[in-house]
């Protein structure tokens, strides 16, 4: 009876190392968040366009400092969705956001990676009132998302950010 005992422990233990040694702690998802805010440092003039950004904090959610490259707002790594009174809202001039794209991937930007410590973020503003004018009164619904690993898409996981909802009264409407 004793043996049997034993026996069965042992295969208990051995269960379990089995479990243990099938999980792989390397492949956990991605090691950042995006949280995403309105940056708006001004009013408008009457019937003219709101100047606005969405600043997209990346914050390192892992447990290990990882390396940033500089510039990816002007590099096209990170998407904007606006939805438009429940409606999804299409870019102002898709060739032009995709010209303009191209121009800021040149050697303009000088800003030198940044090593992004566990809990720690990092802010980026991303410009899209150029690509997607609020100029309609109603209820703007923006979300921004990128991939976790742009350089190995077959790794890669979509990262959203929060939405944020941005109401344009009729007062605030612009003339474009």
């Amino acid at each position: 009876m004793r043996r049997r005992g034993f026996y069965l422990l042992g295969l208990l233990s051995a269960m379990q190392t089995v479990v243990v040694l099938a999980q792989n702690p390397q492949d956990t998802g991605p090691n950042f968040s995006l949280t995403i805010y309105l940056f708006q440092p001004g009013q408008a003039e009457p019937g003219q366009p709101t100047f606005r950004k969405i600043q997209v904090d990346e914050t390192n959610i892992s447990n290990e400092p990882f390396t940033e490259r500089g510039c990816l707002e002007f590099q096209g790594v990170f998407h904007v969705s606006v939805m438009y009174n429940g409606l999804p809202l299409k870019e102002k001039d898709a060739a032009a956001h995709k010209k303009r794209e191209e121009n800021e991937k040149s050697e303009w930007c000088k800003v030198a990676p940044q090593k992004i410590p566990p809990g720690h973020s990092w802010t980026r503003y991303l410009p899209f009132d150029v690509d997607y004018p609020l100029c309609k009164p109603g209820t703007y619904e923006v979300t921004v998302s990128r991939e976790s690993d742009p350089e190995h898409p077959e790794k890669s996981i979509t990262v959203k950010s929060n939405t944020l909802t941005i109401v344009v009264p009729e007062s605030e409407a612009c003339n474009l």
